[in-house]
């Protein structure tokens, strides 16, 4: 190779060589802004993860704050059903050591149901609290809710008392006037009877009008006594289907006596569906319904019975095609001591709520006049 050969050749090793440092140089130069890029994109995740920590320690801060100061009893159960926190609501409620402990271990030790407990249950302290469990969403666990009611059902028997009171002077203002009548004639049929000469069509009439005055007589006074019990025990409990069927037989014989016609519309009762109730006030608060539609209506007219089961509810519905009654009447009579009935003391519909009430159930009236009323009685299920 000869000299001029030598030279171009490492010309051209050194231009290579220049081109290389110069990529290389680029590369390093790329390199360090991009390890910049990386390093404040570092530093701003380290500082959002700071932020978000921080955001979260105050959230913690926060619901563990709220927790504490919930006017209501709240555990947190973990997703094996074991508390994991209470606040002091809660601890004061249970009287208890309860963060470690299993819900399921908590409940028999803690509750004691009672047969009128309804929505709420009652604690083996006395206290009736109702009970709500709520979900975490997507996280395990759940949150058991006790809300103390002792002191609003303590205070709701204090009004009930007072207004039971009150309505109690109405009631027999009214019951003795009304009294009275179906009493005098009740009297002047006795007196008939005594006559020995008397026909015996005419004794068999006079007997019949002495029972059906009593008999009217008999039921005010039945009225009377169960508005102003206190309570109404509900010591039975029925199978729906057997209570159905037995409320339709009464009313068949009632409407049969009345020579009205009945028609009944019954939905199917699985044979575990139960009422808790007492099943002759019941029956008699029923009965009262089927009372009030015959006599809404001449002799010969219909009345409808449509019993069903409606949101965990046994709904019974009376309705008939009679005279009805129009807006104000109907809230009139609503408040009580206001009849229609020539011998009524307008108590009944007051008998029917009480009992609506004491059975943990609702009983609302609808009417139009002219076009007749719809009677609704409706009354937990149980299941046994």
């Amino acid at each position: 190779m000869t000299k001029d050969e030598e030279i171009a050749e490492l010309k051209a090793a050194f231009k290579a060589f220049t081109e290389s440092s110069e990529v290389l140089t680029q590369s390093y130069l790329e390199l360090q802004q991009e390890v910049t890029r990386l390093s404040e994109q570092l530093a701003a995740s380290e500082h959002a993860k700071q932020e978000e920590q921080d955001k979260n320690r105050v959230l913690v801060s926060q619901f563990q704050q709220l927790f504490e100061s919930m006017p209501v009893g709240v555990l947190l159960l973990n997703d094996t059903g074991v508390v994991v926190m209470a606040n002091p609501v809660a601890e004061k409620l249970f009287n208890l050591s309860l963060v470690g402990q299993s819900w399921g271990t908590i409940v028999p030790l803690s509750f004691r149901p009672q047969e009128d407990d309804g929505h709420d249950v009652t604690m083996v302290t006395g206290r009736r609290v109702r009970v709500e469990t709520a979900s975490l969403g997507n996280a395990p666990g759940q949150l058991v809710i006790l809300v103390d009611l002792t002191e609003a059902y303590h205070l709701q028997k204090k009004l009930n008392h007072h207004e039971r009171l009150s309505n109690m002077g109405k009631m027999v203002a009214a019951l003795a006037h009304q009294i009275r009548t179906p009493l005098s004639s009740a009297t002047l049929y006795a007196g008939h009877l005594q006559k020995a000469e008397l026909a015996p069509v005419m004794r068999q009439t006079f007997a019949n009008k002495l029972v059906d005055r009593l008999s009217n007589i008999e039921k005010q006074i039945r009225d009377m006594l169960i508005f102003s019990r206190s309570e109404i025990k509900l010591d039975d409990t029925v199978c729906v289907a057997d209570f159905v069927n037995e409320l339709v037989e009464h009313c068949q014989d009632i409407v049969e006596q009345k020579s009205m016609q009945f028609e009944s519309d019954l939905g199917t009762f699985a044979s575990e569906d139960y009422i808790r109730c007492n099943n002759e006030t019941l029956l008699g608060a029923l009965l009262n319904l089927l009372n009030n539609a015959i006599d809404a209506q001449d002799d010969g007219e219909l009345v409808r019975l449509y019993c069903h089961i409606e949101a965990g509810n046994l709904k019974l519905i009376f309705k008939d095609r009679g005279v009805g009654m129009s807006k104000e009447h109907l809230e009139h009579v609503q408040d009580g001591f206001v009849t229609t009935k020539q011998h009524g003391t307008g108590l009944g519909l007051m008998v029917v709520k009480a009992i609506a009430r004491a059975h943990h159930g609702h009983f609302e009236i609808d009417s139009i006049e002219g076009a007749g009323t719809t009677a609704s009685f409706s009354i937990p299920l149980i299941r046994v």
